[in-house]
């Protein structure tokens, strides 16, 4: 891994935000699996991670649940029950079971086939923006001055994905961050928000469905899901605005828009 650059306050503050309520999820269900799961750090956020964990400690007796650091020693505070080692190198790391691993700095890149090769093995990277190529889902994080890092999810499992983007919209909105979707050929920042600005969306869905010529609404929203920054449900929102506005038509004209719903241009 290259030499760690001391990142702004603003895009640490959100990538760490990201990363632990993501962890937390993901170790909820690790310990309902009898599969377990291991953790591996490769940044900053080792201290963040025990934490997470702590709250779950009364939970660990019994499950496989493991940290492995890489490159740095393990912080204090490791709760009862969870298993911790140290490694030099995130491609070493040898387990059984589902792995999320995070990635961090320019590289990281080199280094995401390995870690996300084999079922259940995850990825998070957290890096500069503009060197990430097509993996994963990339979202660039923007901050107030202009400077962006991009943080990147790389997953088979498309529920996962699902609880990772829910994550994504509901962190601090107050952290001088606007997202940017990679994929966006205006380059529009959106505002983090629960209910988040759905105008690069529509127009993702429009080209979509110019490309597709009709599509149900489920079949948007898988795109949306997997081609977009945005979550399945925002796509409901986009689609409702762009009928209302005359852009796209729908079948049945009437009653509530569903997945089932099929949609096309005039």
């Amino acid at each position: 891994m290259a030499e760690r650059v001391r990142r702004p306050d603003q895009h640490a503050a959100v990538e760490r935000d990201v990363l632990v309520r993501y962890l937390d999820a993901w170790t909820a269900k690790a310990l309902r699996s009898q599969r377990g799961g291991t953790y591996v750090e490769c940044g900053g956020f080792a201290a963040d991670a025990l934490r997470v964990f702590g709250e779950f400690s009364d939970r660990l007796d019994g499950h496989h649940l493991e940290l492995v650091v890489v490159g740095s020693s393990v912080p204090e505070g490791v709760p009862a029950g969870l298993a911790v080692r140290v490694a030099d190198d995130p491609r070493d790391v040898r387990v059984a079971g589902p792995v999320l691993t995070h990635l961090d700095g320019p590289g990281a890149w080199p280094l995401v086939a390995a870690t996300a090769r084999g079922k259940g093995h995850e990825v998070v990277v957290t890096a500069p923006a503009g060197d990430q190529g097509e993996q994963g889902c990339a979202i660039e994080l923007v901050a107030e001055d202009g400077e962006a890092r991009v943080l990147v999810f790389v997953t088979a499992d498309e529920k996962h994905l699902a609880t990772f983007k829910s994550e994504l919209w509901a962190v601090d909105e107050f952290a001088g961050i606007r997202y940017r979707d990679p994929r966006d050929a205006e380059g529009i920042l959106v505002d983090i928000s629960l209910t988040p600005q759905l105008l690069p969306l529509r127009r993702a869905l429009l080209a979509e469905l110019a490309r597709r010529g009709r599509s149900t609404v489920a079949e948007l929203q898988r795109f949306a899901l997997l081609e977009t920054i945005y979550r399945p449900e925002d796509a409901i929102g986009a689609v409702t605005s762009a009928i209302t506005a005359g852009e796209v038509t729908r079948d049945p004209e009437k009653g509530r828009l569903t997945p089932r719903t099929t949609v096309g241009l005039p």
